[in-house]
């Protein structure tokens, strides 16, 4: 190899890690929203029984979640994209970001100014029991991440 062919490939290979990171965390993106517009469970998705809920650090993040369950259902029913409003945008983003970083897949049951409520989702073909245990390391993993501020677990019924 020349100089040039080393110089071309120590210049040009963090733009095409780079370009590979920025992929992945558009089809995280995209997963993320396809999920949040999805009535769940169903033939390829299943829940957590226990509901985790979680607060952001940046209120603007709790505000862009919030939704009752009746409004969330509404707009899930729908099945249209523009039934969700403009600013849940931003939620997305970060539930997205949350994926990227800790893999673990939210589907949000409810939300208010201050925290949201979300069971794991995890493919139909995983077993029940492995669903049921990701629950609490999933918990510990949020709990690390300095844009969460709160993290509980509530196992009753939903």
């Amino acid at each position: 190899m020349t100089f040039k062919n080393i110089l071309f490939c120590v210049l040009f290979l963090p733009l095409l890690i780079g370009c590979s990171q920025e992929q992945s965390t558009g089809l995280r993106s995209a997963e993320v929203k396809a999920l949040d517009e999805s009535m769940l469970p169903d033939e390829h998705w299943q829940l957590s029984k226990a509901t985790i809920e979680v607060s952001f650090c940046r209120d603007r993040v709790n505000e862009s979640l919030l939704g009752s369950k009746s409004e969330l259902r509404g707009w899930r029913l729908s099945g249209e994209s523009t039934a969700f409003p403009p600013y849940r945008k931003e939620g997305l983003k970060a539930l997205a970001k949350l994926f990227e970083e800790a893999d673990i897949l939210l589907w949000q049951i409810e939300g208010n100014v201050s925290a949201q409520r979300y069971h794991i989702v995890k493919p139909s073909g995983d077993s029940r029991g492995s669903v049921a245990d990701a629950v609490f390391p999933a918990v510990v993993t949020l709990s690390s991440i300095p844009e969460v501020c709160y993290v509980a677990v509530d196992d009753s019924e939903y």
